[in-house]
């Protein structure tokens, strides 16, 4: 008999099995994941001939959304058994676990699949763009970012991520037992990091793994752009000429020279619960949107930006994962009407939206 649930503490076992047999990640990593990132009430999966066959685990989080902080979720582990797919259990999965979320006071799941559209039929859509520079053979560059402890100075890296984070719409929110969590969760899979200090604080930081093919930097937070510069040429500087992958925010105006610089959507979220999200952004508009929710119940109908059910005729009809990228700053209702994804019933209180909740620098630093 199939039963899908939420995981319990004796589960443990069983989801790093599973974990084990379908994912690539370093011993190491897995053995501090699971000692220390295992939440079995953000966690759930389906049992099926006595065994567990599918699983979703999160962490809890809060996210930044214009400035709000609200409480969330990073999923990951999202993986099925081998000898169970083609089944439809994912969909079955995050339709319930989006759900018990949403009972949880749970606003937001953010993940990043390794294919982008994979969840798309639940409605997790891009929220951000991440940016990359990539190059090979890089002659050194000026800097004067050099080695730093995570574990040290985490203090002055998360003061710098605080700072540096709060202009961006989807980013995490980390406290210091968070960001000692993080930097963890790094220094587990054997990363190291630079860092620019002036006046005896961090301006800037990269957390960077260094492999034989290649230096690899996960997170590069900066409080300006010139900061930010200084630690993507110390990272270039760490790679010796060999290849270098920097991950950065997508408003970045890093280069470096003969390396090549994309943007992509990297990063998407679920909206759990529209009423908090709406009643936490305090929009100051009478105007109502119609969303459409096959996932979350209690999200589908006919909202006021308020957050209050309503009876009044919509400015405008989408899918909730659209509303969601119109609400964090990704996109705009005219983007979206223009792409598609949008249904403008009333011009002028579309206007007015988008003019109330204008696109803004949409970025996410944490994957699993």
């Amino acid at each position: 008999m199939k039963q899908i649930r939420m995981a319990r503490p004796s589960d443990l076992a069983e989801f790093r099995a599973l974990w084990d047999i379908s994912f690539s990640d370093t011993q190491a990593f897995r053995n501090w994941f699971f000692s220390h990132r295992f939440v079995p009430g953000y966690s759930c999966c389906i049992e099926e001939d006595g065994r567990l066959v599918s699983a979703v685990q999160s962490v809890p989080c809060h996210i930044r959304v214009r400035g709000k902080i609200l409480p969330a979720a990073v999923m990951v582990g999202a993986c099925t058994h081998p000898d169970y797919k083609r089944r439809g259990y994912m969909k079955e999965l995050y339709t319930f676990y989006m759900n018990e979320m949403a009972k949880m006071g749970v606003v937001l799941a953010a993940h990043t699949p390794a294919v982008l559209g994979t969840y798309f039929y639940v409605g997790h859509f891009p929220v951000s763009d991440t940016a990359f520079l990539e190059g090979e053979g890089i002659a050194a560059q000026e800097s004067a970012a050099g080695p730093v402890d995570m574990q040290e100075e985490v203090s002055a890296l998360l003061a710098c991520y605080q700072q540096s984070g709060a202009r961006y719409s989807g980013i995490l929110s980390r406290s210091f037992a968070d960001m000692v969590l993080k930097m963890a969760d790094y220094g587990a899979d054997g990363a190291k990091a630079l860092a620019l200090w002036k006046e005896g604080q961090i301006a800037a930081y990269g957390v960077y793994y260094d492999t034989e093919e290649m230096v690899y930097a996960e997170e590069v937070m900066a409080l300006t752009k010139e900061d930010e510069q200084q630690v993507v040429n110390g990272l270039a500087n760490v790679a010796k000429g060999k290849k270098v992958k920097i991950k950065l925010p997508p408003d970045t105006k890093a280069t470096l020279p003969g390396a090549q610089k994309t943007i992509s959507p990297r990063n998407v979220l679920g909206l759990c619960h529209v009423e908090a999200l709406l009643s936490a952004l305090s929009v100051d508009l009478t105007e109502a949107v119609e969303i459409k929710d096959d996932v979350v119940a209690q999200n589908d109908g006919v909202f006021l930006l308020s957050g209050k059910r309503s009876e009044q005729k919509p400015a405008v009809s989408l899918q909730q994962g659209h509303l969601l990228q119109f609400l964090m700053g990704y996109r705009s209702l005219a983007q979206l009407a223009q792409e598609g994804n949008a249904t403008i019933l009333d011009e002028g209180a579309a206007k007015r939206m988008d003019a109330c909740l204008p696109v803004v620098p949409c970025h996410i630093v944490d994957e699993y």
